[in-house]
C-alpha cells in the first residue's frame, strides 16, 4: 500500500481504519442519549452525534499522523508504556 500512495497517507488510512473498528460504543452511546428525547428530535441528535463523532475521529485521526512523524516520540511513549 505504501507503493501506492505513500508512507503519510498509509498511515494515516491505518489509523482511520482503526478508529472504524473501535467506534461501535460511540453508536451505543449516542443511542442511549437520544433515548429519552422526543421522536422529532432524537433524529437530529442521532444525526449529529454521528456527524460530529465522525469529523472529530478525523481530526483526531490526522493529529496522530503528525505525532508519529516526530522522531523519538514513538521510543518515548513505548518506554513510558514499560
Amino acid at each position: 500500500m505504501e507503493a501506492i500512495f505513500g508512507t503519510e497517507v498509509t498511515a494515516f488510512l491505518m489509523v482511520i481504519a482503526i478508529d472504524l473498528v473501535m467506534s461501535g460504543d460511540n453508536a451505543i452511546i449516542i443511542g442511549m442519549a437520544a433515548n429519552s428525547l422526543p421522536p422529532e428530535l432524537r433524529r437530529k441528535a442521532i444525526l449529529y452525534g454521528i456527524l460530529g463523532a465522525t469529523v472529530l475521529r478525523i481530526i483526531f485521526a490526522a493529529g496522530a499522523v503528525q505525532l508519529l512523524q516526530i522522531i523519538g516520540l514513538t521510543l518515548a511513549g513505548g518506554l513510558l508504556l514499560t
